[in-house]
Parts: C-alpha cells; structure tokens; sequence
C-alpha cells in the first residue's frame, strides 16, 4: 500500500465519522461470504493465490477470494441483505479483501472491503447501521459506502444513482489525496478531470441498462426455482443465465 493510499483511507475514516456514529458495545465478529447469485458468460475464482477455478451460481466465496469475469460476461455476489449485490461487468477483476459481520447487541454492523483492480461494477447497498463499514479500493482512490446504489470503475469514474458517498481521490505524482462528497438523487457522477458533476440523461440511460429492469431491492433467495427470464436479486435481467429445467 503506497503512503498516499494509506492516508487517503486515514481521511475517508474521518470522513466516515460525519456520516455515521462508531458503536463501543461488545460485540461477536464473525466471517460474512458471498454468494453467486447470477452468472452470464465466463468467470473464474481463486482465493489465496491459488489456481483459478471455474465460476458457477450458488458458489460460496469468502474473504480473501478474487473474482475475474471473462469478454462479454457478468456475474452477480450477494454480500447479505445489509452489505447487498454488487455486479461485475465484462473484464472486470475484484477481491473480497474483508468480510464481516458484527452483532453488536442492537444490531448487525458489517465490514466489506473490496479491491477493483480493473475493469466495473455495480452496486445496491441497503442503509447500513451505524456502525457498519463498506470500503472500495480502486488504483487511485478509495469510496466509502453508506446506503447507496452506484457504477464504479477502476479509472475512478464513479457515478451515484442515490445514497451517500465519499470518495477519497489520490492522483499521480506529487498530488495531495482529495476528498469528494457524492449524494443523490439527484444522481451525480465523479470524473478526475472534471470532480463532482450532474449526471446527463445518457448517462443515466447507460448505467440503469446495466443494471437491468426491473430493479429490486437485495434481500434472501427466492424461494422457488427462477423461471425465464431470470431476474437476479438486488440487480436486474439476465436473459442468458437460467437453471436447468425440469427433468425429461
């Protein structure tokens, strides 16, 4: 971790502290996971350096595993019903660098450190409590999640769709890291070029195709199997992934 990410992080936890109170209760950690949800195309895993293996719906994957989607494919992890779904487009490298759950006694805090390398994702994080942490690494920065449905690239090009999010931007050479405040709707989106800007309705466009209608809130798994045209929870439409049928 270069200096200029560690204080980037140093100033996104000061941040974190004007969007929410930190709890002092006694608490039971314990590791949270990630469950694949929805599946087009290709995609690998791996978890501590060790060999890739072949993505399917229903893996389980922990802390410490690194998820790589392959050319035309995308893949759907549901962090729980607080931490939510996040999806990875075509291309796009994440790992699972923290995954926790916390009960505190008055509720369940989780903390969910992500690290996109390369490549976009998309998110729908339900209201987390207040004592509950989300964190996204990207090469030049780091994002502070509080309730918040976004598009995130590695180039640092955020864009809000709602929610509350801070982003603390570290650029190249001798530049100081600088904090940004994202907040909609309405929805608003981050450039290093051009900071915190309204989104454009093309832009709008773009980003609510990805996620797919209709847009429903994460939460457990459907208690029946899917039927065509699969809807994946917390995302949208996949029309290309779907479980195999009755038997013949």
């Amino acid at each position: 971790m270069t200096l200029k990410t560690s204080v980037a992080i140093k100033l996104l936890g000061l941040a974190s502290l004007a969007l929410a109170l930190t709890s002092t209760l006694q608490a039971q950690t314990v590791p949270g996971k990630a469950e694949v949800r929805a599946l087009k195309g290709v995609a690998v895993y791996s978890t501590g350096g060790g060999p890739s293996m072949p993505l399917k719906v229903g893996t389980v994957l922990g802390p410490g595993t690194t998820v790589k989607t392959g050319a035309n494919s995308s893949v759907d992890l549901f962090l729980g019903n607080s931490a939510g779904v996040v999806r990875l487009t075509e291309n796009t490298t994440l790992t699972l660098d923290k995954l926790t759950l916390t009960d505190t006694g008055a509720d369940t805090a989780v903390e969910v450190q992500l690290n996109l390398p390369e490549g976009t994702m998309l998110g729908n994080v339900n209201k987390l409590s207040a004592a509950s942490r989300y964190e996204i690494k990207t090469p030049n920065g780091v994002a502070g999640i509080r309730g918040t449905r976004f598009r995130m690239g590695a180039n640092s090009f955020i864009v809000l769709m709602e929610g509350t999010m801070v982003f603390v931007y570290v650029p190249g050479g001798n530049q100081n890291p600088t904090p940004y405040t994202l907040s909609g709707p309405p929805a608003v989106y981050f450039s290093p070029t051009a900071g915190v800007q309204p989104a454009t309705q093309d832009l709008l466009t773009e980003v609510k195709g990805q996620f797919g209608p209709p847009f429903t809130p994460p939460g457990p798994p459907p208690a029946v199997p899917f039927k065509e045209p699969f809807v994946s929870p917390g995302l949208g439409r996949d029309t290309v992934n779907k479980p195999p049928g009755p038997p013949p």
